[in-house]
């Protein structure tokens, strides 16, 4: 019996691996995404911890000092909000790139199962034959 061989396993195998790189470079978008997010978390709670340490009795001086590293904080986020935006655009054709080849995956997917379903088709029209041909063999001697 003959085994099923798709022709084009390679270019399936190929798409696959492509497929999975752009899975790949997502999550690597979504982890900076999310780190970013995370360290703006952390910077505006150093900012409210810094604003609550002013209401006590300071020099101005610190209060200034504060201030200062307030507004150092606030564009730090401010920058990294628009990395996250950049991010989030990137992130999104990502997307499109992935659906797409996800979509040209499943049509190799696809294809593989009508060859192979035409193959045992095939196959099983072979051994039909086989089988009459033994019947009708097995008749004949019978008769003789």
């Amino acid at each position: 019996m003959a085994t099923f061989n798709f022709k084009f396993k390679t270019v399936q195998n190929v798409k696959k691996n492509f497929e999975k790189k752009a899975q790949k470079e997502l999550a690597l978008i979504d982890s900076k995404i999310k780190g970013l997010e995370n360290i703006n978390k952390e910077l505006q709670q150093e900012i409210k911890n810094h604003k609550l340490s002013t209401e006590n009795n300071t020099k101005v001086a610190d209060v200034q000092f504060i201030k200062g590293y307030a507004i150092y904080l606030d564009a730090i986020i401010n920058s990294n909000n628009k990395l996250i935006d950049e991010l989030i655009i990137e992130r999104n054709k990502k997307i499109d790139e992935l659906v797409q080849k996800s979509k040209e995956h499943k049509m190799f997917n696809k294809l593989e199962e009508h060859h192979l379903e035409r193959f045992n088709k095939a196959q099983n029209k072979t051994e039909l034959k086989n089988m009459d041909e033994i019947a009708i063999q097995k008749f004949a001697r019978i008769k003789k």
